[in-house]
């Protein structure tokens, strides 16, 4: 006996017919009665008793119909906050974050999750404007901040280094750098601005301005001139360490601190938020928990 043959003996008796109630279902008289005696054969008991004027229950028929009853609007209950579960999930996440974050941090845990909801729809304003959250109608930020925000809950997820780096190509032909304070004797290539380098050699904090054969404000850019071996790069880690994994790039300093800024994800302190919102937050969390 399945919750299907249930729901089909209920209809019959709501309807008081098989015609009707064959109708109602969009099924066949001849399938709904198969499937009525079905139900008695496994049952052991009469449940209809019918002739060509009327139809009434036995009292088994009776206690099963009441129990049918209950069955069904069980089932339509969970199925209806189950779909109003799935529609919450549904709907528009819209978020800011840097353009160097959205592209190496954010898109491949959206990507991920836009795959799982299909009804997920994702907005993510990637430019270096700092936005008010609320006034500017945006879901969270992921900021490169070593000050988040009083006002918002900051959720503190990485720290993110910054590595000078360059190709072994052009090491073998300029040669490494022996300290951080050798780095304006060298080929670089630099952002139009923050082009101070800071580091911390021997307890003592250091600045460096190099020489800027190539210049660029975008980091995107200033990664494929370093790779193209134009010169040494400084480059938040998330954007080259698999590139310094297999060996394409090498980490110049990796004995000397350099700069440094925290990743926060922020939002505004709301009773509640949409579970798609939600969703999105956890995600990210746990996304960098996994990783370090």
């Amino acid at each position: 006996m399945s919750l299907e043959h249930m729901r089909l003996f209920a209809e019959v008796v709501r309807n008081g017919s098989y015609t009707k109630a064959a109708d109602s279902l969009g099924v066949s008289k001849g399938y709904l009665s198969k499937q009525i005696r079905f139900l008695e054969q496994e049952l052991g008991k009469s449940l209809l008793v019918r002739n060509t004027r009327m139809m009434r229950l036995t009292s088994a028929g009776e206690t099963l119909y009441q129990e049918a009853i209950k069955l069904t609007n069980f089932w339509q209950q969970t199925k209806s906050l189950l779909d109003a579960s799935e529609e919450e999930l549904a709907g528009k996440v819209k978020c800011t974050a840097p353009m160097g974050i959205a592209r190496y941090v954010l898109w491949p845990l959206f990507n991920a999750l836009m795959t799982k909801q299909p009804e997920l729809n994702v907005t993510i304003d990637s430019g270096n404007t700092t936005h008010n959250l609320i006034a500017d109608d945006f879901d969270f930020a992921v900021r490169l901040t070593n000050t988040p925000p009083e006002d918002m809950i900051a959720r503190k997820l990485v720290k993110v280094n910054y590595i000078c780096c360059a190709t072994p190509d052009f090491i073998a032909k300029f040669g490494a750098p022996s300290s951080p304070l050798a780095l304006p004797d060298k080929q670089c290539v630099v952002l139009p601005h923050w082009n101070e380098w800071h580091f911390t050699v021997s307890g003592k904090l250091e600045r460096v301005k190099p020489n800027g054969r190539f210049i660029a404000s975008d980091n995107d850019l200033l990664k494929e001139a370093c790779l193209a071996s134009l010169g040494i790069a400084r480059l938040p880690d998330y954007m080259v360490s698999k590139e310094i994994v297999c060996g394409e790039l090498v980490n110049l300093f990796q004995s000397v601190q350099g700069d440094s800024r925290d990743l926060y994800l922020i939002y505004p302190q709301l009773s509640a938020r949409p579970k798609r919102v939600a969703m999105c937050l956890s995600a990210i969390e746990q996304a960098f928990k996994a990783q370090h």
